[in-house]
Formats: C-alpha cells, sequence, structure tokens
C-alpha cells in the first residue's frame, strides 16, 4: 500500500512539473509573437502614413471616378429633415431625431461597366468632426414614386445615372460649431477629401 501511495505521489508530481514546463515554453513564445506583431503594426503605419500623403482634394461640381462609376459631387448640406427633389406627392424623408442632424451629401452616380452596379456597394462616405470624431455614410436612392429606396435592393444598369444622397447621422453640435469638418470618400481604396471647414 506505501509503494503504491508512492507511486502515485511521484506520478502527480511528475505530471505537475511537465505542466510548469509547458506553460514557460508558451509564454516564451508567446513573447517572440508579440514582437513579430509588433514589427508589423510599425509596417502598417509606415504605409498608413504613405496612404495618407495620397488622399486627393474635391469640391462641389468635380466628379470621381473609379472602374466602374463616375460620382458628380452635387452639393453638402445639414439637414434636419433630408427630403426627394420632388415634394408634391407621396414620399419618404428622413428625420433627424432631436439633438442630431444629417449631414445630407447630393451625388449622381454613373455605371461605367457593363453589368448592373449595386448602390450599396459604390463608395464609402465618412464624416471626421473636429480632428477625431467620426461618422459613417448611409446610401440612399432617389426614387421617383416614393422619394426614397433602399440602396441595398437597388442597382444601376450601365450607362445610367442615378441621384443619391449619402446621409451621415451625427450630433446637432457638429451642424453649430465652426469645429474642422472632413468629409471623405473611399473609391476603391482611393481617398479624396472634401473639407466642410
Amino acid at each position: 500500500m506505501k509503494k503504491l501511495a508512492i507511486l502515485s505521489l511521484i506520478a502527480v508530481l511528475m505530471t505537475g512539473l511537465i505542466a510548469c514546463g509547458e506553460s514557460t515554453k508558451n509564454q516564451s513564445s508567446g513573447s517572440s509573437e508579440t514582437k513579430v506583431e509588433n514589427t508589423n503594426n510599425d509596417k502598417g503605419n509606415q504605409q498608413k502614413q504613405e496612404k495618407k500623403e495620397e488622399v486627393k482634394t474635391v469640391e462641389i461640381g468635380n466628379t470621381i471616378s473609379s472602374e466602374s462609376a463616375e460620382i458628380i459631387i452635387n452639393k453638402v448640406e445639414f439637414s434636419y429633415d433630408v427630403l426627394p427633389d420632388d415634394t408634391s406627392s407621396f414620399y419618404t424623408h428622413y428625420a433627424a431625431e432631436s439633438g442630431k442632424v444629417y449631414i445630407n451629401i447630393d451625388v449622381d452616380v454613373k455605371n461605367i461597366q457593363k453589368q448592373d452596379l449595386p448602390c450599396d456597394k459604390i463608395i464609402n462616405v465618412e464624416a471626421n468632426y473636429n480632428d477625431g470624431y467620426e461618422y459613417k455614410g448611409q446610401p440612399i436612392v432617389e426614387d421617383a414614386s416614393t422619394g426614397f429606396t433602399y440602396a441595398n435592393i437597388t442597382s444601376i444598369t450601365p450607362l445610367e445615372t442615378k441621384g443619391m444622397r449619402y446621409i451621415i447621422n451625427c450630433p446637432q453640435e457638429v451642424a453649430e460649431s465652426q469645429n474642422p469638418l472632413v468629409i471623405t470618400f473611399n473609391l476603391n481604396k482611393e481617398k479624396y477629401n472634401y473639407t466642410v471647414r
């Protein structure tokens, strides 16, 4: 019986030593992974700095082009109620909640590819307020019968031009202050900035 107890104790001690040895190995390999990640982060920061230099500036009336679309920026304005161009009959609209305002970006998009162009895949729009507060835009498509329709269910046929809006929901302070506000259009990894103020 004593021999069985001693053998059991030795087995438990050996298991404990083996387990401790593995955790040391895991810890040391984890630190080498961290070093690799830090090196990759440094490379990523250099690439980000290079891309920041490649940002182009756009104005109202300018055209942004890619292989699939030509986008004309018609206007950028603040709106507490985003209305379609034709309000003479039934229409949908986007009313801002209390304490909020929309940045309403009116564009015309021409599909220059040979396939239908999904309206929710054309361009990404973001607003950068006061050098760090970022707000993402939502695409909506102008529609003759309802005012607006959803971008995720609408496509532009080849060589057709459609009116679209990108609306950015943000705090009312963005409209009322004089702090910097920049709209960034991301089109196929190309960035274009429009400076509101």
